[in-house]
């Protein structure tokens, strides 16, 4: 079975669409620390629960559909 995983250009997308493109605004926005955000949309390192909460909490508050930010 094929891993699911983030589509990391969405998430570029909604960075720039409720961030204006800031990596520190949506890591307040999301409550994860900068550094950890900017390696795993970058480098795709790192991610885990802790981003896939943040992003699914972020989604709800927008109404934004979440299932849409995987690949």
């Amino acid at each position: 079975m094929p891993a699911i995983e983030l589509n990391r250009q969405k998430l570029v997308e909604l960075m720039n669409t409720y961030c204006k493109g800031s990596y520190n605004r949506f890591a307040r926005e999301l409550g994860v620390d900068p550094s950890h955000l900017y390696r795993y949309m970058v480098a795709g390192t790192g991610g885990g629960k802790k981003i896939i909460i943040a992003l699914l909490e972020f989604c709800k508050k927008r109404s934004i559909p979440f299932e849409e930010l995987f690949s």
